[in-house]
């Protein structure tokens, strides 16, 4: 039986109970025999999940540490053409030969495009207003303060926590 029939199961003996037409006595006990079938069915349905999400949890961490891993071997090998690239651009600058044609590849040393580096020495505090932007954002942990405290701040609210499964 799946979660879901159990559920619907519940739903209907409740419905069932709540409409009448057998007496209380006889509800109550026809309800509490079923609901323990159903009780041992839900706790044997918890086990299997329990077991599926324990095992899918363990291979996504696997899967999350192997990626971490290749990802490392990636930004090792990107770090190594790098500076092999920097090593050949300042071997071809200093000869003064800034095209090479080989069978396979054509190299050349030319200019960056795009708009032209910039270094603003300093702190955005000491350049003129018009130089500098200005972001509004919310300060959440005051807002969230205020509203703890009872205060009203328009356009916010709190929350409820939720729930969550632990499986230990």
């Amino acid at each position: 039986m799946s979660l879901y029939a159990i559920q619907n199961e519940i739903s209907d003996i409740i419905d069932a109970l709540l409409e009448g037409g057998q007496t209380e006595a006889d509800a109550n006990a026809a309800l509490e025999e079923h609901l323990a079938g159903l009780d041992a069915a839900l706790e044997d349905k918890a086990e299997g999940y329990a077991s599926v999400i324990q095992e899918l949890a363990l291979r996504a961490k696997a899967r999350k540490d192997e990626a971490s891993r290749i990802r490392d071997l990636a930004e090792a090998d990107e770090a190594v053409a790098d500076r092999l690239k920097r090593r050949l651009k300042e071997a071809m600058e200093a000869t003064g030969k800034t095209k090479i044609d080989t069978p396979r590849f054509k190299l050349s040393v030319a200019g960056n495009g795009g708009k032209q580096p910039l270094i603003v020495d300093g702190s955005a505090d000491d350049l003129p207003p018009q130089f500098r932007v200005v972001r509004h954002e919310p300060n959440k942990d005051a807002i969230r303060a205020a509203l703890e405290a009872g205060q009203a701040v328009p356009g916010c609210t709190l929350l409820p926590r939720g729930t969550s499964l632990r499986i230990k």
